[in-house]
């Protein structure tokens, strides 16, 4: 019971951060997207994307830090910690070193005919690499940090720093708005700085809360091995994800030039902020999984990864559903104007991310055994294939949206893939799946899918789709807590609820 309060404390925590940093950041967006102009958006975005895929090796290592420091609390091991952390940092720091030094290496390269990017640009897309080569590295080095919090569940302090990071981030917006010099590059200097102040408040907040836990004396070439074996094959699943996005980013820029870039890294803005919700559920079950395979309890390892990808599809739905439903409206009073294709693009992206959300929790219950190469190699082939299919379809001829139904076609499948992978890997069952995920999700998502496009055919105005997304959450709220939960979950519901109403009567009195 007491998990199961700290899993909801920590999902209400999270969830009031995400709400506010989306609500920033969508903002934010179209402050910048406005300061900016579609163009110079466009080089930032691709530029970016020259970084990410270059660096993706950070996504996995913070998953390995994750993993190790989580099973690590799990045994309540004090000096095994501390000799986890030690490994995970000296990693983490040479890795951001040498990943720095190659950037900036293939920097001398990109600018020269390899980006499609104006030539009274160039220099100040120059700025913005650099920028993001100093960001790479600072992300990468303070990853233990974040993971040894993330591992204690001090989600509040993230949220803190999440919401700060939101809010500077909308200062920076109204700062470019009325500077004299060239906005892009002062914009890539100031989101630089941003990462340098998340960095300092990690760090400061380990040396003061978990000194302990802690070391940086030399590491030991076991642990470093074993770590290093383990991030090797957590590379594949990310760079599956992040490496798909990215490559797009460039393949669009090689045909259709930054205007689409700019339609497409929209697309991604919106990705990314719902993502943030399934990933506030999961992120809080995320240590509980890990440490009930540290402390050997297997089956509510699985069940609690079916009941993560379970709460994180229906915590996107929640937002998703509307944005599918009325993209058109809600892209029109969100930005001063809208690239074209941004509207069917953002669709796309939204449903297959929807649909790589119902196995994420799987991920975290196979990475907790540490034997990741089959998951991650089959289901990463399937999301990068979608690059070269895309390339092949392009050259053939095939208009623009050809190639975002072939991500959605690979999204879909590698999400599919977890599920056999897990099967054939362990004591995982079929049926258990989609009983406890599957048809758990479906009537609630058909339903308020349903109500969401009716309302939308009546009224179309800044009231009525305010009033839909209001009216489409609690009919999915509503649906889910009858056909979503389980008996046991649904105790558990009103034994915290009850549990609060006491205390707060208590205090009352």
């Amino acid at each position: 019971m007491e998990n199961a309060k700290r899993v909801a404390v920590n999902t209400i925590i999270q969830y009031i951060r995400l709400i506010l940093s989306v609500l920033i950041g969508l903002y934010t967006v179209r402050v910048i997207l406005y300061a900016l102009g579609k163009s110079d958006y466009g080089v930032y975005d691709v530029v970016g994307g020259v970084i990410t895929v270059l660096s993706f090796i950070r996504g996995s290592l913070t998953q390995t830090s994750i993993r190790f420091l989580s099973v690590s609390l799990g045994k309540n091991d004090k000096q095994h910690t501390r000799n986890t952390f030690n490994n995970c940092f000296w990693l983490h720091f040479v890795l951001a070193f040498l990943f720095f030094i190659i950037l900036e290496i293939a920097g001398l390269f990109l600018f020269d005919g390899i980006l499609n990017i104006a030539e009274n640009r160039i220099d100040a897309a120059k700025w913005v690499y650099h920028c993001m080569t100093f960001s790479m590295f600072m992300d990468i080095t303070i990853t233990p940090f974040m993971a040894l919090i993330i591992a204690h569940e001090k989600f509040i302090y993230t949220a803190f720093i999440t919401i700060l990071d939101s809010l500077l981030k909308l200062s920076i917006a109204f700062i470019i708005k009325n500077v004299l010099s060239d906005k892009l590059i002062v914009y890539a200097i100031l989101m630089s700085l941003i990462v340098a102040t998340h960095a300092f408040l990690y760090i400061i907040y380990v040396f003061y809360k978990y000194k302990n836990e802690i070391s940086f004396s030399r590491p030991k070439v076991s642990g470093i091995k074993s770590v290093t074996g383990f991030a090797g094959w957590t590379v594949l699943d990310v760079l599956g994800s992040i490496a798909t996005r990215q490559g797009y980013a460039i393949i669009l820029n090689r045909f259709f030039g930054t205007i689409i870039n700019a339609a497409f890294a929209i697309s991604r803005q919106i990705e990314g902020h719902i993502f943030t919700i399934s990933a506030s559920v999961i992120d809080t079950m995320k240590p509980q999984i890990m440490k009930s395979y540290g402390a050997g309890n297997l089956k509510r390892r699985f069940r609690l990864s079916m009941t993560a990808g379970k709460f994180g599809f229906s915590m996107m739905s929640i937002i998703a559903i509307p944005l599918i439903v009325m993209m058109p409206s809600v892209l029109n009073l969100w930005l001063v104007e809208v690239p074209e294709y941004t509207v069917n693009i953002s669709r796309i992206i939204v449903f297959a991310s929807l649909g790589e959300q119902i196995t994420r929790g799987l991920v975290h219950a196979c990475q907790a055994t540490g034997n990741i190469k089959k998951f991650s190699l089959y289901v990463s082939i399937a999301r990068i294939s979608a690059l070269p299919l895309s390339v092949l379809m392009l050259i053939l001829g095939q208009p623009l949206m050809t190639v975002f139904y072939v991500f959605l076609a690979c999204e879909l499948l590698g999400s599919a893939l977890r599920i056999v992978i897990m099967h054939s890997i362990s004591s995982f069952e079929y049926k258990d799946f989609f009983k406890s995920v599957i048809y758990k999700i479906f009537i609630p998502f058909f339903l308020a899918s349903l109500v969401c496009v009716l309302i939308y055919n009546y009224k179309d105005n800044i009231y009525w789709i305010i009033i839909n997304g209001v009216v489409t959450a609690c009919v999915y709220i509503s649906f889910f807590y009858l056909f979503g939960l389980t008996s046991e979950e649904k105790k558990d519901i009103v034994k915290i609820l009850k549990k609060r109403t006491l205390k707060k009567t208590d205090y009352d009195e």
